[in-house]
């Protein structure tokens, strides 16, 4: 297995990565269980895989475009690196984007199909040329509406065929959520995306201001859900997201303490991944405890 060409497309596979797909299709179907009592598994798992395979597509492509500017030059796990082929990484990327587009076609709902290549225009336009909008410090915007947002919205929508306010509350909490995987991400890429002039906000404020600042993407996501509980947006059970308050000082005290110490600081990326998964799921349990346990 150690000379298989499949070891680096399985080296690059890192499911922490990937519950950034599945926690907001996980809350947006919650959601539409918890409004309408609706649950459809076949319309889930199309929504599902078509995200996943949207998100593998939006990692290839990104490794690629980021190889092509350079910032990759010294990363050791990039994928084009370890395969030696630029367009293969390109192809199979294309493939996954494919697939995902005839899962989103499959729900038959144009307007959601719409919506859905709202997102995948942004997800390319994250890393891909002409636009390349995360050198210019838009990639947490991206990534917080992409698998935020518009993700718990899709879902909703494919389980009740609505548009649902209370499901936009909830996708901006997970999008803050999806924002610090990303956050957390930029301190240990800091001397390559400086050389490169990739404008993250570690970047622009440098490592310890950044870190100082690491709540600024943190806090978002109680104060939404604080304000949708009270507006009758979403059930009062939800506040068991509260409970990963602890998981967020940690995580920015973490940083703050090894902001400037690239081979340190890079385990806030799995704690990052922690904190978005454990918090997506209170949420997803928020919400189905909402259908038992109402006011």
């Amino acid at each position: 297995m150690s000379g298989s060409p499949l070891r680096p497309w399985l080296n690059s596979f890192n499911p922490l990565i990937y519950t950034a797909s599945v926690i907001p299709i996980l809350v947006g179907t919650a959601f539409a269980w918890w409004q309408g009592d609706v649950f459809d598994l076949q319309r889930f798992a199309l929504t599902l895989a078509g995200l996943v395979f949207v998100h593998a597509w939006i990692n290839l492509t990104n490794d690629v475009f980021d190889w092509d500017t350079g910032v990759d030059r010294n990363k050791l796990n990039s994928l084009v690196r370890t395969t030696g082929s630029r367009s293969q990484v390109l192809w199979v990327g294309n493939l996954f984007l494919s697939i995902g587009y005839v899962c989103f076609w499959a729900l038959q709902d144009w307007w959601l199909l719409a919506f859905g290549s709202l997102g995948i225009f942004l997800g390319y336009a994250y890393q891909g040329p002409p636009f390349r909008l995360a050198y210019k410090g838009l990639g947490e915007w991206i990534s917080s509406s992409c698998f935020g947002p518009i993700a718990v919205l899709t879902a909703t929508r494919a389980q009740t065929g609505s548009w649902e306010l209370g499901a936009l509350w909830a996708g901006i909490a997970v999008g803050s959520w999806t924002a610090t995987i990303l956050y957390a991400h930029h301190f240990y890429q800091y001397e390559d995306d400086r050389e490169f002039d990739k404008r993250t906000p570690v970047v622009r404020w440098g490592p310890e201001l950044a870190a100082k600042r690491f709540w600024w993407v943190i806090a978002p996501s109680y104060v939404v859900l604080l304000m949708a509980v009270a507006g009758g947006f979403l059930p009062w059970t939800v506040l068991a997201v509260l409970a990963t308050i602890p998981l967020a000082v940690s995580l920015v005290r973490f940083v703050r303490e090894n902001a400037g110490n690239p081979a340190v600081v890079v385990g806030a990326l799995p704690l990052a991944a922690r904190f978005h998964l454990i918090s997506g799921a209170l949420l997803t349990l928020g919400l189905l405890a909402g259908t038992l346990l109402p006011l």
